[in-house]
């Protein structure tokens, strides 16, 4: 099972998903009437790296948007001038704790296209991609805080929204409930999903960084018609306008109600808007 990597560390749900605010004062970005495009680069069999530049410096980074903060490889930052300091603390999604410093307001840049000035923490990659170069980074959502995204992966896209392309792009995409959490004392940025069952609703994470398998937790097995005492299951729920949760999934003890991953998110276009919280999923073209 690959889990989203950031998860590992610094993944907190220790608050309740809350509806979103204002991105950062920070952002680096001006507005503009055109969309931009950044490229998705595959990385390993169902993950996706993005070319980053950060305080000057160029790297591949893992796109993860189930990370919750952006994070750096030691070795990639190394002398940078950066001043780590406090302790940014979370809990990844089967309750392990992390926390170490942070390095505040650093300008970062995808495929050239100027991002959201992130709180970046550091990571050791060591041995989790056995046969691959370890990514130099962790691009996760914060980098996107106050914009528009839609990742579109058949196209291996993601691409950062105008108002009127996003007016555009919407028109033939469903609307989903969508809820934004902060965790990290703030630092932090994870998306949920609002998916109706016959027992009520849950918040499952949007991970692109999970790409072998989608995870329920074992108190809501039942609602999603699986069986909370198997762990390796498959799951096919429909959620409305011919979109379903299909594929791979695991029933295990976690902190959330689930966690969508690449056998879910990788079939369909997703359109978040980060500044106004909402989010819109559609079919691939």
């Amino acid at each position: 099972m690959i889990r989203s990597v950031l998860s590992l560390l610094f993944f907190s749900v220790l608050l309740l998903p809350t509806e979103t605010r204002a991105g950062f004062p920070g952002s680096t970005a001006k507005p503009n009437d055109q969309p931009q495009i950044i490229r998705l680069e595959r990385f390993r069999k169902a993950l996706w790296k993005v070319h980053v530049t950060l305080k000057g410096k160029e790297g591949d980074f893992l796109f993860d948007t189930g990370g919750g903060v952006t994070l750096v490889a030691e070795e990639f930052f190394n002398g940078v001038d950066c001043k780590f300091w406090g302790r940014s603390t979370g809990y990844n999604m089967f309750g392990k704790k992390g926390e170490g410093p942070h390095c505040d307001d650093v300008p970062i840049s995808a495929g050239g296209v100027p991002l959201t000035a992130v709180n970046i923490g550091k990571f050791n990659f060591d041995g989790m991609f056995p046969g691959d170069k370890a990514p130099d980074g962790l691009l996760s959502l914060d980098a996107f805080d106050g914009k528009a995204i839609t990742i579109d992966q058949k196209s291996a896209t993601l691409i950062i929204e105008s108002d009127k392309s996003l007016k555009k792009r919407v028109r033939s995409m469903t609307e989903y409930p969508f809820r934004l959490a902060r965790e990290c004392s703030g630092r932090c940025l994870s998306a949920f999903v609002g998916v109706k069952t016959p027992d009520g609703i849950t918040w499952l994470n949007i991970d692109t960084g999970a790409g072998g398998v989608s995870l329920i937790a074992k108190e809501y097995a039942a609602s999603f018609g699986l069986d909370p005492e198997k762990k390796g299951q498959t799951l096919d729920f429909p959620i409305g306008s011919n979109i379903k949760i299909g594929g791979p999934v695991m029933v295990t003890e976690m902190i959330m109600d689930g966690n969508l991953g690449q056998p879910f998110l990788a079939q369909y276009v997703i359109t978040l808007d980060l500044k106004k919280g909402r989010m819109w999923l559609g079919q691939q073209s």
